[in-house]
């Protein structure tokens, strides 16, 4: 692999064909995994918080109780988004410099440790040039608000801390140029999550659809199609297949 880092997406293998014939990626809403949790529980990939930023806060008891009847203990924000996810493991960043074989391992048996559905992991020869044509693709579409999409790795950090955190990437980070500060709520629904997630190392690219653009998802039942993938597909089928195909160091003390 070519990108300075480890790119892998976990692909249900029933779907696994279109995948790689015509680069049909899956952008699910964040609403449909919020249903999933809602409905079934905390199985397979639903999250009760996908796309909510829930800030929390306190009164001070400055004022009478009764003053504070009828307020909120809790506020919740959403941004309608239409996610791709892939994972991404980067030397010296998300580890030391040197990845040592236990991360690699530890990193295959998280990926395949859901047996809710059949799955394949998918490497990339080059991951910039699928990400280019991502890119590509989601520029097609009008977008909501200031931006149509965004793309970056997902933040982990303590849950009391995400505003701030959130605010901090949309000043510093070049990924969200265009983002305005004052929305800072959206980058804590869509691209900060608890630090209890970490080990999910994510990377995501973020659709913000408009109602045209939410109505032509669901006519591809959310998918969108970027070229056949056949030249950048890498097949995983075992621990050893991801050994040889990362090309890192390793120190195996």
């Amino acid at each position: 692999m070519k990108t300075g880092s480890i790119i892998l997406k976990l692909v249900d293998t029933r779907y696994l064909n279109d995948f790689i014939k015509y680069g049909e990626l899956h952008f699910g809403s964040t609403q449909t995994y919020r249903d999933i949790e809602n409905l079934g529980g905390n199985v397979g990939i639903g999250d009760k918080d996908e796309g909510v930023f829930r800030p929390r806060f306190e009164y001070s008891g400055y004022f009478s109780n009764e003053s504070s009847k009828g307020l909120p203990k809790e506020m919740a924000f959403r941004f309608p988004a239409n996610i791709f996810c892939v994972t991404q493991l980067r030397p010296e960043i998300e580890t030391a410099n040197i990845i040592r074989y236990d991360v690699i391992r530890n990193l295959y048996d998280s990926l395949m440790s859901d047996t809710n559905y059949p799955k394949t992991i998918v490497a990339f020869q080059d991951f910039n040039i699928v990400s280019s044509r991502i890119k590509k693709e989601l520029g097609t579409f009008s977008g909501l608000g200031p931006f149509k999409h965004l793309e970056s790795p997902v933040h982990y950090v303590d849950t009391r801390k995400m505003a701030e955190k959130a605010q901090n990437i949309a000043k510093k980070e070049s990924v969200y140029e265009g983002v305005p500060i004052g929305l800072g709520s959206i980058l804590a629904a869509n691209f900060v999550k608890d630090k209890k997630f970490s080990g999910e190392y994510e990377y995501r690219f973020a659709l913000f659809p408009n109602a045209g653009d939410s109505r032509r998802l669901r006519r591809h039942h959310d998918n969108i199609r970027i070229g056949n993938l056949e030249s950048q597909a890498i097949i995983i089928g075992s621990l050893n297949d991801l050994m040889k195909e990362v090309k890192v160091f390793f120190d195996v003390k």
